[in-house]
């Protein structure tokens, strides 16, 4: 596996990291397209407190690997980069990365905001990454379009979202993305929350297929410091993109600047 990932950074220099681990279908290097609208939308409210590190995916990744291994790359960049301790923030598979890092290297996380994200994946949310990597496996044009529905929930824009999706240019690294996607099929971390020693803010929508309110609920109560905000009519795309999520993220982050 890679043994450094690469970053890109926003906001002031002299602030304290926040590092951001990226959901899918993420790239190893800068965000593209759409996706680096979305990721300049998300920072732009931590990077008024934090200097925003927005980590990429780990480049050629070994079919096989597990999400603690993945998990100790990032945990690399936290030591190598910022001396090691230092604010976590990660969306949807970045949040899965994210628990995983603050349960096994919890020196390394001094505050955690979980978006979009759960202890393990929901069984829905599970079916649907397995058809993904089944997709990227064949090469499939059709991948993009499939996730993209699920995490928007929306039935309606499918005929658009599909047309869109097409024209995209494809994953950069799909074996390695497809990796990703399985090791996060077996990620289950319910069991060691109470290893996480940083407070936790957990955002989630109401409707998200991945990480279902349920599952969200259960990783708030074994969390020792966890506080949850919910967006109740917001899908799994839907949480970065509330009117209130760069607020109540960026409120938290400032509160524990100091952990």
């Amino acid at each position: 596996m890679s043994p450094l990932l690469a970053t890109v950074a926003y906001g002031d220099p002299a602030a304290p990291p926040l590092a951001f681990f990226r959901g899918l279908p993420s790239e190893p290097g800068r965000a593209r397209g759409l996706d680096a609208v979305s990721e300049r939308w998300i920072v732009s409210g931590p990077a008024h407190t934090h200097r925003v590190h927005a980590i990429g995916r780990p480049a050629q990744l070994t079919p096989g690997a597990t999400m603690a291994e993945i998990a100790a790359l990032y945990a690399r960049v936290l030591r190598t980069r910022f001396g090691g301790r230092a604010a976590v923030m990660g969306i949807s598979t970045g949040a899965s990365i994210a628990l995983q890092l603050a349960v096994d290297h919890p020196d390394l996380v001094g505050s955690l905001v979980v978006a979009a994200g759960a202890g393990t994946l929901g069984p829905r949310g599970r079916l649907v990454q397995r058809r993904y990597a089944d997709l990227l496996a064949t090469g499939d044009p059709a991948a993009a379009g499939e996730l993209a529905l699920a995490t928007m929930d929306a039935p309606l824009l499918a005929p658009a979202v599909r047309l869109v999706t097409r024209a995209l240019p494809g994953p950069s690294d799909p074996v390695g993305l497809r990796a990703l996607v399985e090791a996060e099929d077996a990620f289950d971390v319910r069991s060691r929350l109470d290893r996480v020693t940083a407070p936790v803010l957990v955002v989630s929508g109401g409707r998200d297929v991945f990480y279902p309110i349920a599952l969200a609920d259960e990783t708030v109560r074994r969390l020792p410091r966890a506080t949850h905000v919910v967006y109740p009519r917001r899908s799994h795309a839907g949480v970065p993109l509330h009117p209130r999520f760069r607020h109540d993220v960026t409120a938290f982050l400032r509160a524990h600047r100091a952990d």
